[in-house]
């Protein structure tokens, strides 16, 4: 993690300019036998940037609080459709994230559907379900009774059944997901003993907002 924070995109970048002025410079006026080692560095970085991208430095962005910065780093992915390892995956959900807390739920939701469409880890299936549930209760907020939104998390959390889901805020962000629908949760049974009812409750208590894609760091 450490290296990570020193081995920033703004290092790298400079490293590549230096390496390839080096590079040219070698090439140049001793030629090839002596500008192999700079041209290799060249290559590499410009490899990671392709395969990986800017993920790594925007994730300890958002670790940070800094989504405006994790936003405006991730921008500088050169092609997102050519991560690999399950770059690209994390590249569009953190796009979601971001969208998520601008306020653009529509934005959040297409790039989360977007991950699922990819070939990633159950781990992270169930946090894209997790955030696509967050979205739908959201708008049950502002609709309590629309039984349609209702069935719709209920459908989202049964794709969650399906999955072979190891990380444990993971499973226990499902759990408590499986005892609001099932009402059994403890906000609920407090806002019923109240004289309030059901989803309703469980949403203006405010569990759903948070955010799957924080928990994971």
């Amino acid at each position: 993690m450490g290296f990570l924070r020193f081995f920033n995109f703004q290092r790298q970048i400079i490293l590549f300019f230096v390496s390839l002025a080096l590079t040219v410079l070698l090439w140049l006026t001793v030629g090839l036998v002596w500008a192999w080692m700079p041209l290799l560095l060249v290559i590499i970085l410009l490899t990671k940037h392709i395969l990986i991208g800017t993920v790594n430095g925007a994730a300890l962005k958002m670790q940070e609080g800094d989504a405006e910065g994790a936003d405006k780093l991730l921008n500088y992915t050169f092609k997102p459709s050519w991560l690999q390892f399950g770059y690209h995956g994390m590249y569009y959900f953190m796009k979601s994230s971001i969208a998520m807390q601008k306020g653009d739920t529509k934005k959040a939701e297409s790039l989360t559907y977007q991950v699922l469409t990819m070939k990633i880890a159950d781990d992270f299936k169930g946090m894209a379900y997790l955030q696509l549930i967050n979205i739908q209760a959201m708008q049950l907020q502002r609709d309590p009774k629309n039984m349609l939104i209702v069935n719709k998390i209920k459908e989202l959390y049964a794709k969650t059944k399906k999955l072979n889901i190891t990380t444990p805020q993971v499973k226990e962000q499902l759990l408590q997901v499986d005892m609001m629908l099932k009402g059994d949760h403890e906000s609920q049974r407090k806002m019923q003993s109240s004289g309030k009812g059901g989803m309703k409750s469980m949403m203006q208590q405010g569990f759903m907002k948070r955010s799957p894609g924080k928990r994971r760091k």
